[in-house]
């Protein structure tokens, strides 16, 4: 990874700007750790382009794998004389936060750093590593790409849309993460019940970071790679249907939309609990996201020979939502495909959710269907392999409306 796919870089140029303005910070950059130096590959209101190991903070993040504060550079000898406290800077304090390669192994930093003292709270901590992770999910999407010539091909082919894709995708929930943090900073008579408020907002877009750094992660992962990555057990698929159903129910209510759920008692399958979640989850929000209020959505498990597949387990969700055209429906599972009618309203999401689920369902083994018509709503099936031993199947009905 100490090498990265140039069509990313815009990416790692917006992830650490926001980086400097999500904690208010005047100077951000983005630097990997190498044999003899430190490169600064992407910075923010800072003109160093290389620091020796000696003088740069991202050494020592490489070599304790944790992140590092530094309240006063000028109180620390290693850092009091060197380029970061030269003129030209005039930095005071740091913080940063380690940057992984594919395997796991810390190889940067994301820094801000501030031309006063001090220290960052430990929520603004917090948004900094999930912003660290999302540039590690970037450069492991743009070492994946480098490998393959058809997706730098692709990528290259809608660049600047993917760059304000991701951009966006980041920026919106920094955005509300940093504009709830301020107001939890500057008033102290804020009444309990609006405080609360801004907590679940604030949590509610982490989630949203959270999964697009999933999502970017799988997509670079998908193939044999991701395959090696699945952690298998025995998974009872129709108990995490529920609870993902479940969860969705608040989000669906505010929608207006209504959630029928059928599901066959302890339908099993060998697989990663957290990667079929993400797919599950991936197929309800894309219901929830195109279904207008009044309208349904169904959810059924079961278990049987499909035409694909035999002895599968079976997740189908139904929505009555605008569907979608038939040039479409080809490209749906494409990275980063976003359909007329997404982009039309501008709906939010990286155009990751269904290739996402269908390299999970790949890696167990499985398949993703899809059948959809405009105005008619839209069918999806994921397919997967049913463990050894079904118990006899009873049917219950569970109804959200």
């Amino acid at each position: 990874m100490r090498e990265f796919s140039a069509s990313v870089e815009p990416v790692l140029a917006n992830i650490v700007r926001i980086a400097a303005e999500a904690v208010r910070a005047p100077m951000a950059m983005l630097t990997l750790v190498e044999a003899e130096r430190v490169r600064v590959v992407v910075r923010h209101n800072i003109g160093v382009t290389q620091l020796s190991r000696a003088a740069s903070p991202c050494a020592r993040i490489v070599g304790d794998r944790a992140p590092l504060q530094i309240p006063d550079l000028l109180e620390d000898p290693r850092y009091a004389v060197g380029p970061l406290t030269a003129v030209e800077q005039g930095a005071r304090s740091y913080a940063g936060v380690p940057l992984l390669d594919t395997t796991g192994n810390v190889v940067g930093a994301l820094s801000v750093l501030d031309r006063k003292p001090g220290a960052l709270g430990p929520e603004r901590a917090q948004l900094l590593g999930l912003l660290a992770d999302q540039a590690t999910a970037i450069l492991t999407l743009g070492s994946a790409v480098e490998q393959s010539a058809s997706e730098a091909a692709a990528l290259g082919r809608f660049g600047s849309d993917f760059i304000s894709l991701i951009t966006h995708e980041v920026r919106t929930p920094v955005a509300v993460i940093t504009g709830n943090l301020e107001l939890l900073d500057e008033l102290d008579d804020i009444p309990e019940q609006y405080r609360e408020r801004m907590v679940s907002a604030i949590r509610r877009n982490a989630d949203r970071l959270v999964r697009l750094i999933d999502h970017l992660l799988v997509t670079a992962r998908a193939g044999d790679a991701l395959k090696a990555t699945v952690h298998r057990s025995p998974i009872d698929l129709s108990a995490l249907v529920n609870d993902a159903v479940r969860t969705a129910g608040a989000r669906a209510k505010q929608a207006g939309v209504a959630v029928d759920v059928r599901v066959e008692q302890s339908v099993r399958v060998p697989g990663d609990g957290t990667m079929l979640r993400t797919a599950v989850d991936n197929l309800l929000s894309n219901a929830l996201l195109f279904t207008p209020a009044g309208g349904r959505i169904g959810v059924r498990v079961s278990s049987g020979d499909a035409a694909d597949l035999r002895d599968a387990a079976m997740v189908t969700i139904t929505d009555t939502g605008v569907g979608i055209p038939a040039d479409e429906v080809p490209r749906v599972f494409d990275r980063f495909y976003r359909g007329e009618h997404a982009q039309r309203v501008e709906a939010p999401g990286a155009g990751l959710g269904l290739a996402v689920t269908e390299a999970i369902a790949a890696a167990h083994g499985g398949l993703v269907r899809l059948e959809s018509a405009p105005g008619s709503g839209t069918t999806v099936r994921l397919l997967l392999p049913l463990a050894a031993a079904q118990p006899a199947p009873v049917l219950e009905l569970v109804r959200n409306s």
